[in-house]
């Protein structure tokens, strides 16, 4: 269901109990029950002040009930429930809470569903900049060659690229370049104006032919950096 335009974004965490003694989960489970049902969601146990399990149950009152008689039962003195609206969102919640605060109760590291991609970007995007800032030092030119790994045919326009504008960056020599790519082909650097991608390197770099598609990178549809050579 869509949300309507001005409406309050609906909250990914419903309800929540938290800092609730062991103690009353022992004696008045039928509240605890009451209040929360058999409902999903994550839940986390407190040893005094410190975070000490994270876990996620589509039953939350019947996994805090298992937690005290299970091997955890003398590590924790305290809870909190958090009930989630979809339950297709508890393993990544309860995988992002581990990763971050790696709680001593927790002996595995759970893998997030989503991609490492940003950090390989990044790493990309480092290597390319540590090369260009050595080329500045030293006083030479580095020849630039056609991305290997990518099969791409680049189109003969820039037009229709994007709908209606986008963001075009680079780092060479120790220097960011911005350009904005407009939906009619345009890049706009500065007060120039150019109709391919190479023309608009070839303003920047100190070579004489550059490919100009392997040069900038632009964000996909994730958000991600990558080369204009691979955007969708």
């Amino acid at each position: 269901m869509k949300q309507k335009v001005g409406s309050k974004p609906q909250s990914l965490v419903i309800k929540r109990l938290e800092n609730i003694s062991k103690d009353v989960f022992k004696k008045h489970s039928e509240l605890i029950t009451k209040l929360v049902g058999n409902t999903h969601g994550v839940y986390a146990l407190y040893d005094g002040s410190e975070l000490y399990y994270v876990g996620k149950s589509t039953d939350l009152k019947k996994r805090v009930n298992q937690h005290l008689r299970d091997k955890h039962l003398a590590s924790w003195t305290h809870f909190s429930l958090y009930l989630v609206r979809d339950e297709s969102h508890i393993h990544e919640i309860e995988s992002l809470l581990i990763r971050i605060a790696n709680p001593k109760g927790n002996t595995k590291l759970y893998k997030s569903q989503s991609g490492n991609t940003l950090k390989r970007e990044l790493v990309t995007m480092l290597k390319e900049k540590h090369k260009d800032e050595i080329d500045s030092i030293v006083g030479r030119t580095r020849r630039r060659t056609p991305n290997k790994k990518s099969n791409s045919k680049h189109p003969e326009s820039l037009t229709g690229l994007v709908k209606n504008k986008a963001t075009l960056y680079r780092a060479y020599k120790g220097k960011e370049y911005k350009a904005i790519l407009t939906g009619k082909g345009i890049i706009k650097l500065g007060s120039k104006r150019f109709t391919s991608p190479s023309g608009a390197a070839l303003s920047i770099v100190d070579s004489s032919t550059v490919n100009g598609w392997d040069f900038w990178y632009i964000k996909n549809a994730s958000g991600e950096w990558v080369r204009l050579s691979d955007f969708q």
